[in-house]
């Protein structure tokens, strides 16, 4: 698994758990559609972190919470 691979699973499972949209996620974050988008269906290149943190904190997470899954062990960054 990569790391794009690992964010995608992980808001995927924040979402489910949190019973929260990705629509509700665009708007409370003011992230572009697109670039949510682009993350869920493993097209984005890479992420930024402040990105990820924007993500982290609408699910009321410091960023050592969001990365604290074991999606994220292991991972290929290079691939």
């Amino acid at each position: 698994m990569n790391l794009i691979e690992a964010t995608a699973m992980r808001i995927q499972d924040l979402l489910k758990i949190h019973n929260k949209s990705q629509y509700r996620l665009i708007k409370d974050t003011c992230l572009s559609k697109k670039t949510i988008q682009n993350i869920m269906q493993l097209k984005h290149p890479d992420i930024r972190l402040s990105t990820i943190y924007l993500i982290a904190e609408f699910f009321g997470m410091t960023l050592a919470e969001f990365f604290d899954c074991d999606y994220f062990k292991g991972i290929d960054i290079y691939n």
